[in-house]
């Protein structure tokens, strides 16, 4: 792999990595917003707002670690 493969490589897998930080912070703030606010019902609906809580909380804080765990460079 040439070092300008390598770079593109690089700068995809940062910008997907930031997304998917960025979609998780959203769909937690919506989780939230469902779970706590009069979104959907008055006094909230945590039954949706919770399983979206967790599912941008792990897509924005776990799933991240993980590829760049599986990602990162063998050392030499």
């Amino acid at each position: 792999m040439t070092p300008d493969e390598q770079d593109r490589l690089a700068r995809a897998r940062f910008a997907m990595l930031s997304a998917m930080r960025a979609g998780g912070v959203v769909t937690m703030l919506l989780g939230m917003w469902i779970w706590w606010g009069d979104v959907i019902r008055t006094g909230g609906y945590p039954l949706v707002g919770l399983p979206l809580f967790v599912i941008g909380f792990f897509n924005s804080l776990i799933l991240p670690q993980i590829f760049a765990r599986r990602w990162r460079s063998p050392r030499p």
